[in-house]
């Protein structure tokens, strides 16, 4: 037992029931390893705007916003209303449809760089596919990722997130999941992050080697919010376009969030390809990669006749720009570009890491709040993450108890990323501040170094 075990026991029966009842048949309780937390996951009831009920009808402030999804909030009716009216049309055709034309049509506007898309539905495959286009178009097969980057599930990208190995200026592929071939590890060349003169000389010497190279302007999940540094950004374009390597860049978390241009209008570098995600969608599955006509063109775009199997890649889905997540993802887009929603939201986040990072140097507990826009992770331990060796240097355990405490009081968060919305008020900010002062005040007045389960502990 730790000291919030009793509140947090005492609000959640019903979740406990439910997760007791969800692990005969689903593993882990969940449909997905970011839905477990321990001592078990809260079930949601219903969502609106900034706030959840659980299954036990406790009210949370959400700062999840499904792991950066609506930033409209839940449910928001220019949503709603878009959804309810193409239903009555149909939820999936496989066949085209106007829906995936008009969404493609405003990305490409906001994001001028982006001059062809193609719909996927999930994030992981839009990095997938983004990958495979770019080593077929450059005829290479291995690609470079930087450690601590997260860009989904799939085996050539589950390398130099959750750990690392190797010297820090010449990282050595680690593989973060059983089931993906030790080989794997051939086909990547790991990169430091933020570090622009070794990433730069690293992909110099391999330059021959190398299909792309992908990276997260803003790295949300992997390293905590951590954005990368303009030269370090520009020096990895420069030595990029130099040997003409595709330059992908990973906007899963950030398109959208970072402002209506996304990263390239955020920090002045433009990719050749770019992966989209989560907001786009509107609250509905999707993943989206695109870019430089050239590229897209000449190995997305089918050909009449024979397939050529030397040029084109395959990728297709049944559900793949279906209408539902198309028009639901234009009228959030429609709504973005009113120009209201990025200043409001901004200044929110600023407010809780202002807040937030007042709060624990008062009452002995100096927090690191990583922000980029509307995006933020709270870190303990460490004073400052540029790249994944700062990121194993935080103390884990601490920030893994604090979110604890702020769930047990009735705010939602974890040790990932934290995304404001729209619907997110000055009262919320309120709530989320004054949580977080009685979870540190119980912190700091038990022994946090024995306050910790023998399993917390590890």
């Amino acid at each position: 037992m730790n000291i919030f075990d009793p509140l947090f026991l005492s609000r959640t029966q019903k979740s406990k029931a439910m997760f007791e009842r969800a692990s005969r048949r689903l593993p882990g309780g969940v449909a997905g390893n970011g839905k477990f937390l321990r001592p078990y996951p809260i079930y949601v009831g219903q969502a609106q705007g900034g706030e959840f009920l659980d299954v036990d009808g406790n009210r949370y402030v959400d700062l999840l916003m499904g792991a950066g999804v609506h930033i409209l909030g839940h449910s928001p009716e220019v949503v709603m209303s878009a959804v309810e009216g193409q239903l009555r049309k149909g939820a999936q055709y496989y066949m085209a449809a106007e829906a995936e034309v008009l969404l493609a049509e405003k990305i490409c506007y906001l994001m001028p760089h982006v001059e062809m898309v193609r719909f996927v539905n999930t994030g992981s495959e839009a990095t997938q596919m983004a990958l495979r286009a770019a080593r077929a178009y450059r005829k290479r097969d291995k690609i470079a990722k930087f450690e601590g980057n997260f860009h989904g599930q799939h085996e050539a990208v589950l390398i130099s997130t959750l750990g690392a190995e190797g010297e820090a200026d010449a990282p050595s592929p680690r593989i973060d999941s059983a089931g993906v071939p030790a080989s794997t590890r051939q086909g990547v060349l790991v990169l430091p992050y933020n570090d622009a003169g070794r990433a730069a000389a690293l992909i110099e010497a391999h330059a021959d080697e190398l299909g792309a190279v992908i990276l997260e302007p803003v790295s949300a999940f992997g390293l905590g919010v951590a954005a990368a540094e303009p030269d370090f950004l520009q020096a990895v374009r420069d030595v990029t376009a130099k040997h003409g390597i595709p330059l992908i860049f990973d906007e899963i978390v950030t398109n959208f969030r970072l402002g209506l241009g996304g990263a390239t209008e955020y920090f002045g570098v433009t990719p050749d390809l770019v992966c989209l995600g989560k907001i786009v969608g509107g609250g509905f599955a999707i993943g989206g990669y695109g870019g430089r006509r050239e590229i897209m063109d000449q190995v997305v775009t089918p050909r009449t006749g024979l397939w050529n199997l030397s040029e084109q890649i395959f990728q297709s889905g049944c559900f793949s720009g279906n209408p539902i997540s198309m028009m639901a993802g234009l009228a959030v887009l429609t709504e973005l570009e009113k120009g209201q929603v990025h200043p409001y939201i901004n200044r929110i986040a600023e407010r809780l890491q202002i807040g937030l990072t007042e709060i624990g140097e008062r009452l002995g507990f100096p927090i690191l709040v990583n922000r980029a826009a509307s995006c933020f992770q709270v870190h303990f331990g460490v004073e400052r993450i540029r790249n994944k060796r700062d990121q194993l240097c935080a103390d884990k355990k601490i920030a893994d108890l604090f979110h604890y405490g702020l769930r047990a009081h009735g705010v939602m968060a974890s040790s990932h990323p934290l995304f404001i919305s729209a619907a997110h008020t000055d009262q919320h900010v309120g709530v989320v501040l004054e949580a977080a002062e009685r979870v540190l005040e119980q912190m700091r007045d038990a022994d946090t170094s024995t306050s910790l389960s023998a399993s917390e502990r590890g």
